[in-house]
């Protein structure tokens, strides 16, 4: 059964419509379709994807995609997939290793300006890992884009963490392929929130960032990739994704 094949609403009091959702009139969501596609079919939607109050108390209704797109490394041909909300990426992590790009216990290279690393209520299953249709379910209903990633380590996909959200994790880390990398080849997953690059993060050298996350890319077997449209403007968003893809 294909997923995220049509464009759909998320109405309920769970997933990211959770978030202040006694506070908000009317919550809902919208979940994108997915797309095979390139750079050029990253566009920015209309339709509200995320909805909170920020730190001012000010309820911001972020728009984004307008489609999930499923694209290839233009020097490797690895898979990208890039999404707005971080926490789909858990679908397409399960749906990687049914296909046979990643095996379970990869190592995750982590960058994002967050950790994500909050736990969900409740896990799936061994069986039910392997049950993308039930996966699915999980990560649109279960799952937020704070606490994907602890369910993928408790149910063995992810093996080893790296995670990357300041200047001094980020230089900490090492080419792959060399020294405590060796081992990872054939088995990485690269999984980059773009608001690592957000204003915020202006402290971190850019020539270092972007260079080594280009090498990370170039060394991964599958690429995640979420725009965040609650955390940096998705027009930024789009244009630094260009400047990793160059």
């Amino acid at each position: 059964m294909p997923m995220y094949d049509h464009p759909f609403q998320i109405t309920g009091n769970w997933s990211n419509n959770a978030f202040s959702f006694d506070r908000r009139k009317n919550p809902t969501l919208h979940v994108p379709s997915l797309i095979e596609g390139g750079l050029g079919d990253v566009v920015i939607g209309d339709q509200v994807v995320f909805e909170d109050f920020d730190e001012t108390d000010t309820l911001r209704s972020c728009v984004g995609l307008r489609n999930f797109v499923r694209m290839k490394h233009p020097k490797t041909g690895k898979p990208i997939i890039l999404v707005d909300n971080h926490n789909h990426v858990f679908y397409f992590w399960h749906e990687a290793r049914e296909k046979g790009l990643i095996q379970s216990g990869a190592t995750l290279i982590h960058v994002d300006q967050h950790k994500d690393m909050r736990r969900p209520e409740g896990f799936l299953t061994q069986d039910e890992s392997h049950n993308l249709k039930r996966v699915f379910e999980y990560t649109n209903w279960v799952l937020n884009v704070g606490n994907y990633i602890v369910p993928a380590m408790e149910e063995g996909l992810v093996g080893k963490l790296d995670s990357v959200t300041s200047e001094k994790e980020l230089g900490a880390l090492g080419p792959v392929g060399v020294q405590n990398f060796e081992p990872l080849r054939g088995n990485l997953i690269l999984n980059i929130d773009l608001d690592f690059w957000a204003p915020e993060m202006g402290y971190i050298d850019r020539k270092l960032s972007l260079g080594k996350t280009r090498e990370w890319m170039g060394r991964a077997d599958l690429i995640t990739i979420a725009t965040s449209p609650f955390f940096i403007d998705q027009a930024l968003a789009i244009k630094v994704l260009g400047e990793l893809m160059a």
